[in-house]
C-alpha cells in the first residue's frame, strides 16, 4: 500500500508542475509543537511525549483557490508503552506526504486555508528505556535494554487549516500560521510476541498527532 502511495505522489507532483500557471509556486518552513493521543489495545496503554518539530511545505497552485502540496518534515520523541512495566523507545518520526490545499477567498493580506491528503510516518528507533516506579536506595528507576525494535513506516492521513498573511513591503513573504492533524496506525517496532519476542507492543489502535505551527513562506 505504502508503494502504491508513493507511486501516485510522484505522478501527482509531475502533473501538478505540468499543469501549474504562470509559476505559481510557494515553499514554507514552518515550527510545530507536537501533541500525541493516548490509545489503549491489547492491555497496552500507548502514548508519546509531547514535542517539537518543524516541516517544510512545497505548494503548486493552479489558480487562486486550488493547490495541491507535497510535505516532509520531523519530530524526535520517545513513544511510552505501559503494561506491566513502562517501556520508553526514543525514536524520530519521518513524514513524507501529499494533499490538497484549498483557499476559499482572500481578503486584503490574509489568505485562509483549508487542506487534506496522505502520507507515510516513518518511526525510527534509537534506544529502548524501561522505568521503574520506585527507586530504592542506589538503585537506578530507568535501564537502557535491548528488544530488537526496528524501523516502521505506517500510512497517514492528513488534515488542517490556517491563513496566510502576506508581509507588506515584501510580497513575496508571507507568515503562514496553521493545525495539522495527522491519523496513523500506533507502530510496535515489530517487537511482538508472535515473531518471539517475550514482549508485545502491539495495540492494534489508530494515533493521532496534534501540530500547531508558525511558518515562513516564500512565493516564486
Amino acid at each position: 500500500m505504502l508503494k502504491k502511495a508513493g507511486a501516485v505522489a510522484t505522478l501527482f507532483f509531475l502533473v501538478s508542475i505540468g499543469l501549474a500557471q504562470n509559476g505559481h509556486f510557494d515553499f514554507s518552513l514552518n515550527a510545530a509543537a507536537v501533541f500525541t493521543k493516548q490509545s489503549t489495545g491489547n492491555g497496552i496503554t500507548q502514548k508519546a511525549t509531547d514535542g517539537g518539530g518543524g516541516f517544510g511545505t512545497f505548494r503548486v497552485r493552479f489558480n487562486p483557490k486550488h493547490s495541491v502540496i507535497f510535505n516532509y518534515g520531523r519530530d524526535k520523541n520517545s513513544q511510552i508503552y505501559q503494561s506491566i512495566d513502562n517501556f520508553h523507545i526514543l525514536n524520530t518520526i519521518s513524514e513524507y506526504s501529499f494533499g490538497y490545499m484549498f483557499t476559499p477567498f482572500q481578503k486584503g493580506r490574509f489568505e485562509p486555508f483549508l487542506m487534506a491528503g496522505i502520507g507515510a510516518l516513518s518511526f525510527s528507533p534509537r534506544s529502548t528505556w524501561v522505568f521503574f516506579p520506585l527507586a530504592p536506595g542506589n538503585i537506578p528507576d530507568n535501564v537502557q535494554i535491548n528488544l530488537n525494535a526496528a524501523k516502521q513506516t505506517q500510512l497517514s492521513y492528513l488534515y488542517g487549516l490556517g491563513v496566510d498573511y502576506r508581509i507588506p513591503h515584501f510580497e513575496r513573504f508571507a507568515v503562514r500560521l496553521q493545525y495539522r492533524g495527522i491519523l496513523y496506525k500506533e507502530p510496535d517496532f515489530k517487537i511482538d510476541a508472535n515473531s518471539g519476542s517475550a514482549i508485545s507492543f502491539f495495540t492494534g489502535a489508530r494515533g493521532h498527532m496534534a501540530e500547531p505551527s508558525i511558518g515562513l513562506v516564500f512565493r516564486f
